[in-house]
């Protein structure tokens, strides 16, 4: 997704208000006056935060009939995505992805065979005996995502560790902007001599000369 989809999602999630109607409307679609009631908040003020999550694509709106008057909004979560933030000294990374479809990934055998449970349990022939397997899947899930965190955990200790030692080494550099490039080459991916330059705020030729005298130094100790 875009930065400026990250940069809404954001200014939209960090109000507190919001965030509790999100959490509601991920269990359920649902009225303005119902939050309203449920969460203990004016309705003036529901119908405030659904307009900007709505103004973000966050929420869409459907009509319903009302059996006491005209039809009126029912609400519900647009977006399925998630967001990942990692701060650290040497590292700021904000970063979201969307899983409203199935992933563009490799498939592997433990995520066909979840993806299967839940095929098969669909076929089961009423709705009170698919809790319990549907369940099993979920706490699988989590349980596989809950794995994960905690190597990316580990993982992004070990990243801070090799660049404090290279942002250490780069600090007794003489020039200003040769630490620049050499501190953004460790951190980000590569995108040539035009994406650093616009990321740094450096000239292209600034930059280019850095990068060849790098790639010089790396080939005398090859």
């Amino acid at each position: 997704m875009s930065q400026s989809e990250l940069d809404a999602v954001l200014g939209t999630v960090e109000n507190p208000i919001r965030r509790r109607i999100i959490a509601r409307l991920s269990e359920e679609p649902n009225y303005q006056l119902q939050l309203s009631k449920e969460l203990g908040i004016s309705q003036q003020l529901v119908a405030k935060h659904l307009i900007t999550m709505e103004d973000a694509g966050l929420v869409s709106t459907i009509a319903q009939d009302s059996p006491r008057g005209p039809p009126r909004k029912e609400y519900l979560l647009k977006k399925s995505f998630s967001v990942t933030i990692d701060l650290a000294p040497n590292l700021f990374r904000a970063r979201m992805f969307s899983f409203g479809a199935v992933p563009g990934v490799q498939e592997n055998e433990e995520r066909a065979q979840m993806a299967a449970q839940v095929g098969e349990v669909m076929r089961y022939p009423d709705g009170a005996s698919r809790i319990r397997p549907l369940t099993q899947v979920v706490a699988a899930v989590d349980k596989k995502l809950k794995d994960m965190e905690e190597e990316r955990a580990v993982f992004l200790y070990i990243r801070g560790l090799a660049l404090r030692e290279a942002a250490r080494i780069t600090t007794s550099l003489p020039s200003d902007d040769r630490r620049k490039v050499l501190r953004y080459l460790m951190r980000e991916e590569a995108d040539g001599i035009t994406g650093i330059s616009a990321s740094l705020g450096l000239q292209k030729q600034v930059v280019g000369e850095i990068l060849e005298e790098i790639e010089k130094e790396l080939a005398r100790i090859d």
